[in-house]
Order: structure tokens, then sequence, then C-alpha cells
């Protein structure tokens, strides 16, 4: 068999264990509404979700040498220009405003404050940044395809939590497609950073405003299509992205990040 092969092969195994590992500890967490942590956390509160999403955090965090934290990303510096191809990104997670604050006073350090920014960084770290880094010797395209692809599936989990199933089909379709743009972003600017703030960007808006009288509003449903299709959108707004950064064919390299091969 052909070294590029048994890199494949590889590649293919180690992100199947990483994928399913990641899964089965949110299950875990998430299960029964958080049952777990309260279990363990008697009086949790309000920072129930911070301290699942901080757990998310650690296991991300121990994946990160099995790819090296130069090739993460989160050591380097964004290129110029990451934030000109970020807004259209940003703009995708827009039409939750008009549903206006809903989040409670109460809320807003555990989840604005904590709990955003540790969604953000367990989930960029993983998926583009240990996920990415692991799927590279497949070439620049499966990468993205399949760490995206990843991505979306892992948000079936919120099923066990008792999120509204359509809403969670939704959910899935909408980051799939999300996840291509953010890993183009990661590979365009050459950095973690700018998915990481752009991440915290659309969850803010989404944590304040989908809770609460927003799950009744009357305009809830053209909203959450108009997302949907917003954010089907950047499937094809990620790969123009990546593919301008890329010369001929190199969509089916390797990414040439650097760190240790899985």
């Amino acid at each position: 068999m052909r070294p590029e092969a048994i890199r494949a092969r590889r590649a293919v195994v180690s992100a199947t264990f990483l994928v399913w590992a990641f899964v089965a500890l949110h299950v875990l967490i998430a299960w029964d509404g958080g049952r777990a942590v309260m279990t363990l956390v008697p009086g949790v509160g309000p920072w129930l979700g911070p301290a699942g999403w901080a757990v998310y955090t650690v296991a991300a965090l121990l994946a990160v040498p099995l790819v090296g934290l130069q090739a993460t990303g989160l050591t380097a510096r964004p290129k110029p220009g990451w934030v000109r191809m970020g807004v259209p990104i940003v703009v995708a997670g827009l039409p939750f405003l008009l549903l206006g604050w809903n989040l409670e006073g109460s809320s807003v350090v555990p989840l604005l404050v904590v709990g955003v920014p540790l969604v953000a960084l367990n989930e960029e770290l993983f998926y583009r940044g240990v996920l990415l880094a692991v799927l590279q010797p497949l070439g620049t395209r499966s990468a993205v395809l399949w760490s995206s692809v990843a991505f979306g599936a892992a948000h079936v989990v919120n099923l066990v939590s008792g999120t509204y199933p359509p809403f969670v089909v939704m959910q899935i379709a909408a980051t799939i497609a999300g996840g291509v743009a953010l890993a183009a972003l990661r590979l365009r600017s050459g950095s973690l950073w700018p998915p990481l703030v752009v991440h915290v960007v659309l969850d803010w808006i989404a944590v304040a405003t989908l809770t609460g009288p927003a799950t009744s509003s009357p305009i809830l449903l053209p909203v959450l299509f108009t997302w949907l299709g917003a954010n089907l959108l950047l499937w094809r707004y990620g790969w123009r992205l990546l593919g301008s950064g890329q010369p001929a064919g190199g969509l089916d390299r390797p990414l040439g990040l650097e760190g240790p091969a899985p």
C-alpha cells in the first residue's frame, strides 16, 4: 500500500475515534438536561451550561497533543483581511436579532461572559483545530468537508437535552454549511483565532435572542428559516473563499498545516 494511502487510512481512523469520543462525552453531559453535572455539582443553577462546556473544552485541549499546538492554529497570528472574510459568516446569524433581547439578566454572566467563549473555544479547537489537522492527509477539500460534517452531525446530541427535533435538523444543516465557511476562514487566515472570534459573536447573538419569549414569538418560524437559508449560502461562500486562496488543483492537496502528522 502506498504511503499516502496509509496516512489517509490512519487519518480516517483517528478522526472517527476522536469524533465518537467527543460525541459520547456530549451525550453524557447533556443527558436528561444535564443530570450528570447536577448530580456532581448540586445547586449549579445558571452555571449548568458553562460547567458542561468547560468539560468539553478540557477534552478538546487533551486532544491537542495528537497534532501539536502549532498545527491547530491557536498560536498563529491571523493574516490581514480576516475581518472582511469573516463578515459574511456573522451576517448569517443576524436574523436572530429580529427576535430582540430575551436573555434574563441573571444569565448574562454565566452564559454570555463565560459560557459562549467556552462553547466557541471547545468547538473551534476540536473541529477546526485538531480534527482539521488530523484529516490533512486526505487533502484540503476532504478535510474541510468531513470536519464540517462531523461538526454539524454532533448537534444531534441536542436531542438528549430536550431540544425540539425539527430545530435540531435545522441546526445540523446550518452548522455543516457554516462549518465549511469557518474552516475556510481558519485556513485562509492561517490562524484559529478568526473563526473563534466569529463563533463567539454568532453564539452571543443566538444565546441572547433565541430564548424565553422568543420561543413563542409569531415571527420565530420566519426568522429560523431565514437563518437557515443564510447559513446554507455559507456552503458556497466557504468553498469560494477557500478556492480563491489556492493554486489550481490546490483543494485536492494536503493542507500543509505545520505539526506532526497523526
